[in-house]
Order: C-alpha cells, then sequence, then structure tokens
C-alpha cells in the first residue's frame, strides 16, 4: 500500500481501537495488572489492543514487519527497510490508576527513520495522523481538521511528563524562565504532549529521560508533517532500529522550526 494513502486505513484501525481502550478503562479499577521484566505494569487492556493492532496492522500490510512494546520476545533484526512500531496503550501507570492521559501509537519506519505517524486519544476519541507526504491532521467524528502549530512568543508553553522528571529538566526550565517572559508548565501522560505541540496548545517538549522507539517515533512522524522537528541529545539515537530494546536517551521536541537554534542554545546538548 502507498503510504500517502494509509490515512484512512489506519484511521479505522485506530477508531476501533480506541473503543476497546475506552472499554476497559470503564472498568479500571478491576483490571488484571501484571509486571514486566523491567518491572513496567502491563494490563490486560494493553495486550488486548495489542493483538487487535497487530492483526489489523498485518493484514494491511502483511509483507512489513512489527515490532510492538507487548511482544517481549521479537528477534532483532537491524537491517529492515521498513517496520512497524506500536505501542498499544501508551500511559499504562496512567490507565490503570484513572487518569485520562493515555494513547495508542502506530508508526512507520523507512530507513531508520518515521514516515508516518498516528496516535489515538481514546477517552477524547480523537486521533491525530501526519506523513511525509500528508500534514498531520486531527480526526474526530469521521472529520478531519487542519492542526496549527505555534513558534514560542513572548510565553513558552512546555508540555512536560506527569511522571518522569530529572535535574537535568529543572535546570532546563530554569533557563527557559531566565529566557522569556513566562513560562507554563504542562504535565501529562503519554504521547498526549505530541498532540498539544501539534495543536498550538504547546510549545515545545522536553524529555532528559530514557524512553523507547514506540514512544517516540509517532509524535516525530506527526510534528515533522507540521515542519517541527525534534532535537537529540545523541543524534546516533535518531536512527531507528528493529531492536526492542533500543532507547532514546534525551531529545526536545519543538513545534516550530522558527524555535530551533533558541532552544539548542538552552538545551546544553
Amino acid at each position: 500500500m502507498e503510504i500517502s494513502k494509509l490515512d484512512q486505513p489506519v484511521y479505522k484501525i485506530l477508531k476501533k481501537a480506541s473503543s476497546i481502550a475506552k472499554k476497559y478503562f470503564e472498568n479500571f479499577k478491576s483490571l488484571n495488572v501484571q509486571n514486566k521484566k523491567d518491572f513496567s505494569p502491563v494490563s490486560e487492556a494493553d495486550l488486548k489492543i495489542n493483538d487487535f493492532l497487530i492483526s489489523k496492522v498485518s493484514k494491511l500490510t502483511p509483507e512489513i514487519k512489527i515490532l510492538s512494546e507487548e511482544n517481549e520476545s521479537q528477534p532483532i533484526s537491524f537491517h529492515e527497510k521498513y517496520f512497524w512500531l506500536i505501542d498499544p496503550l501508551d500511559g499504562t501507570k496512567e490507565f490503570i490508576k484513572g487518569s485520562k492521559n493515555f494513547s495508542i501509537n502506530l508508526a512507520l519506519v523507512f530507513e531508520e527513520k518515521p514516515i508516518f505517524g498516528a496516535i489515538a486519544k481514546p477517552y477524547e476519541e480523537e486521533i491525530i495522523i501526519g506523513s511525509v507526504y500528508n500534514s498531520a491532521k486531527l480526526f474526530k467524528n469521521d472529520i478531519s481538521y487542519n492542526l496549527y502549530p505555534r513558534s514560542i512568543k513572548e510565553k513558552c508553553i512546555v508540555s512536560a511528563s506527569a511522571s518522569h522528571s530529572s535535574k537535568e529538566e529543572e535546570k532546563f526550565f530554569i533557563k527557559l524562565k531566565k529566557k522569556f517572559k513566562k513560562v507554563d508548565i504542562l504535565k501529562k501522560g503519554s504521547s498526549l504532549k505530541f498532540c498539544d505541540l501539534g495543536s498550538g496548545i504547546s510549545n515545545i517538549y522536553p524529555r532528559f529521560g530514557p524512553v523507547y522507539q514506540w514512544d517516540l517515533a509517532a509524535g516525530q512522524a506527526i510534528l515533522e508533517s507540521l515542519e517541527g522537528l525534534i532535537i537529540f541529545k545523541n543524534s546516533e539515537e535518531s536512527i531507528y532500529k528493529f531492536d526492542p530494546s533500543r532507547k532514546i536517551n534525551g531529545f526536545i521536541a519543538v513545534s516550530s522550526k522558527e524555535d530551533e537554534e533558541i532552544i539548542k542554545k538552552l538545551s546544553f546538548f
């Protein structure tokens, strides 16, 4: 299938996956939750959504391999030209506590770069999809809407993790407050922070701790389709591989290229 024609079929897949997520969320107090090898939680909702996505995406592009967070015994295959990255429930910690800050991430990688990304917000019943061929749009009730990211003006609005922070991050916030007249920090879980960047709600999203590829790929593809960018702490980590253990150890997502140089100067990367 042509990448430029993936928007509608992926929208339909994620719309159904969002319905599954929402049904489980309505009964989050009774969810069966276990710990994975890295001690992070996985719920029956994660696994159910994962099975559904793999089934549907495999039918959509049977020739392309899938790398998912919830398939623990996947073989490493560094030289896949194309592959899908799936996070069936990004923000499991928030989900099992009853927080609405969770998402579903789906990205297509080509020659080590994400070229197509989709993030579903099940609770809001919204899906954002963008690629190298199509500027990202927000889909709701089968209608698509254009997105308008904003560059930093006098106020800098920061999307930050609700459950992860570091001394590096605090130092960065101090630098921002010295540079701009006003700095607002919005704390959220999961890839919803990328949605805020694309929607013009925030300007930057710094993350100085490690994340897996499936946490970042969809957001990167969406942001880049809107002329935003990711500043990587280590440029080698901008390369995506079919490797379930691969992590990115620091980045700043910027909604507008207009702000690239000033953020680079403040980032100490």
